[in-house]
C-alpha cells in the first residue's frame, strides 16, 4: 500500500512565510540604522528554503545574504581585508540592533538568535564573485571567508533560485511541493532514529530531487514518491549536479555530498514506503 496520499500531501505543505518576513525586516532595520553601513552600497536578501519556497514545518533558521556591492569605502587593498571590514560593520550593526547576547560569529555566517516572533537567522556576509561558464559567459555568484575552515567559499544562490523556479514551472508547480515532501520524509526518518541528523542536509536533498526528470513529477503524491525514489535507486549519482548547475552534487569538498550517505538515504526512503503501517 505504501505511504498514504494524505500523509504525503501533508508533508508537502508549505510553512507560512510570515515569520521569515518579520525576521528579514528586523535585520534590515538593524543594518539600515547603523551609521557605518550608510557609507557603503550592499544587497540584502533571503536565500535558502524560505527564499526558494521549499521551507517546511520544522525549518527554524532563515538564511540571509548580505552582499557588498561597492568596495570603494574599504580602501584596504586585499579581498580578504575588504570582506573583513564589511563583516566587522555588519556584526556591529546586528549587535547594536539585537544585543550582544543574541548575536555571534559562526563559521560561514553571523548567527542571530531567534526571539518571540522572530526566527533565528544566519547572515552570510559576502562579496560578488564572477564564475565563467563553459560558453565563456559570466555567472553571478558570491564568495565569503569561512572563519574556522580558513578558506574562501563560492556559492551561487541566485542560480539555485532561478533554476528552481524554472523547474517548478516546467512541472506544473509540482517540483517545490515534491522537495518539501522529501524533506519532511527525511525529518520523519530522523525522528524515528533511522538516519542521523547530518546524513541528508536539506540543500542536498533539494539538489537530488532537482536532477529527477520533469516527467517524474506526477499529479499524485504517491506516484511522484515512487517514481523519484525508483529513479534515485537507478541514477548514476556521480554525474548529478547541484541545483545551481555550477558544481557537481557529489565530491570531496565540504559543499558536496557523500555518495555513501546519499545511498543510505535513498535506501531508507524506499524502506519507508515498503514498511509503512
Amino acid at each position: 500500500m505504501g505511504i498514504p496520499e494524505f500523509q504525503l500531501s501533508e508533508w508537502s505543505d508549505h510553512e507560512t512565510q510570515d515569520a521569515s518576513k518579520r525576521t528579514h525586516a528586523a535585520i534590515r532595520k538593524a543594518l539600515d540604522q547603523y551609521p557605518p553601513l550608510s557609507k557603503v552600497k550592499y544587497d540584502f536578501r533571503l536565500q535558502g528554503s524560505y527564499s526558494n519556497d521549499t521551507n517546511i514545518q520544522d525549518d527554524s533558521d532563515v538564511d540571509i545574504v548580505l552582499e557588498l556591492q561597492s568596495t570603494s569605502h574599504y580602501k584596504a587593498g586585499s579581498t580578504y581585508d575588504i570582506w573583513k571590514l564589511f563583516r566587522r560593520d555588519a556584526l556591529g550593526a546586528l549587535k547594536k540592533g539585537f544585543g550582544e547576547k543574541y548575536v555571534g560569529p559562526g563559521n560561514k555566517s553571523i548567527k542571530v538568535k531567534g526571539r518571540r516572533r522572530r526566527l533565528a537567522a544566519d547572515v552570510v556576509v559576502c562579496l560578488p564573485y564572477d564564475t565563467h561558464a563553459r560558453n565563456s559567459s559570466s555567472v553571478e555568484g558570491i564568495t565569503f571567508w569561512a572563519l574556522h575552515d580558513k578558506r574562501w567559499v563560492v556559492s551561487h544562490p541566485k542560480q539555485h533560485s532561478e533554476n528552481g523556479k524554472d523547474k517548478d514551472k516546467r512541472t506544473s508547480q509540482r517540483y517545490k511541493r515534491t522537495v518539501r515532501m522529501f524533506k519532511s520524509a527525511r525529518n520523519h526518518l530522523e525522528s524515528e532514529g533511522l538516519i542521523g541528523a547530518d546524513l541528508a542536509p536539506s540543500y542536498f536533498v533539494e539538489c537530488l530531487v532537482y536532477n529527477a526528470h520533469d516527467s517524474a513529477f506526477k499529479k499524485s503524491y504517491q506516484d511522484t514518491y515512487c517514481e523519484i525514489v525508483n529513479w534515485m535507486g537507478r541514477a548514476h549519482l556521480g554525474s548529478l549536479v547541484c541545483q545551481n548547475e555550477q558544481r557537481q552534487l557529489f565530491g570531496p569538498s565540504p559543499e558536496q555530498w557523500s555518495i555513501e550517505d546519499a545511498r543510505e538515504f535513498i535506501g531508507q526512503l524506499a524502506a519507508l514506503w515498503n514498511d509503512w503501517g
